[in-house]
């Protein structure tokens, strides 16, 4: 969830309120008021020029290009670091700069950037440019896995992870954590990306029993499959998709889902679900 739309062009003001940033010249924003989301702006006149550039593939997945403007690119630098953690969700923007009439109208030279969606890191590799004056450089580029919230929400095919777990939620809860324990290689197939988090999102729905793991509340209605409609939301991202832990996903109504991203309260709300998800996970665990 965010509160932009897609296709709609925004000013770089905007985007730095949202996220709470004062970075002016970085391609990618991080900032306090959305520490689980990183914004990654694509395009501008230089990228082509150096012998790359983002790229959007058929499937709806893009190439996003590291920061480092000379030289090698490394994963130590900070925006970098952030995209290759995994930890973090990207809220991506494409850049085109103001026509004249623009410029008179808004009374400045701003880019304008329209905004693409939700993504999340899926995997990243070096690649070398064969032209331009980044020719001969490694450079980082990230795999970035679209989110559309059609699919959040109803998963029951098999797949390569065997969903058809025992039942027993302290079963699922270890093998989960160990799937993702187990696999730190730095990308992974999108068949295997959607696998986990459809695992992780059926744990969690089997977990609520059916209620909202933040207010309580019986699920609006049921779905074909027989579980009751609860929409996943990752406690330290902002968007709501992807591999994960057990210990990281709740299953809400649709109500506390919207509280969580836009309610005046959402910080403290989001800090109250966090210590009953934490609390829940340490009974299926068997700690208490």
């Amino acid at each position: 969830m965010s509160p932009f739309v897609i296709g709609q062009e925004y000013e770089r003001s905007r985007l730095l309120e949202f996220i709470g940033s004062r970075q002016m010249q970085s391609g990618v924003l991080w900032g306090s008021e959305e520490p689980g989301c990183l914004i990654c702006t694509s395009g501008g006149r230089g990228g082509k020029k150096a012998g790359y550039s983002d790229e959007r593939l058929s499937d709806g997945t893009w190439w996003y290009f590291g920061q480092g403007r000379t030289g090698n690119q490394s994963l130590s630098n900070s925006a970098n670091s952030k995209l290759s953690s995994g930890k973090y969700s990207v809220l991506l923007f494409t850049t085109r700069e103001p026509t004249a009439k623009e410029v008179e109208a808004r009374g400045n030279y701003g880019k304008l950037f329209s905004y693409c969606g939700q993504f999340n890191v899926s995997g990243f590799d070096q690649f070398l440019p064969t032209n331009g004056s980044r020719q001969g450089d490694k450079l980082w580029r990230f795999r970035l896995l679209p989110i559309g919230e059609e699919k959040y929400y109803y998963y029951n095919e098999k797949n390569d992870l065997d969903l058809e777990f025992s039942g027993d939620l302290r079963e699922m809860q270890y093998r989960l954590t160990s799937i993702v324990a187990t696999k730190p290689e730095p990308r992974i197939s999108m068949t295997e990306y959607r696998s986990r988090s459809a695992a992780v999102h059926l744990y969690a729905s089997l977990r609520s029993n059916g209620q909202c793991e933040a207010c309580g509340s019986v699920a609006p209605f049921t779905r074909p499959d027989g579980r009751g409609f609860l929409e996943v939301h990752h406690l330290t991202r902002l968007a709501d998709e992807g591999p994960d832990l057990p210990s990281n996903v709740a299953a809400l109504c649709p109500n506390c889902h919207r509280r969580v991203h836009y309610s005046i309260d959402r910080k403290e709300f989001s800090k109250k679900l966090q210590d009953a998800i934490a609390l829940k996970e340490t009974i299926v665990a068997g700690w208490e």
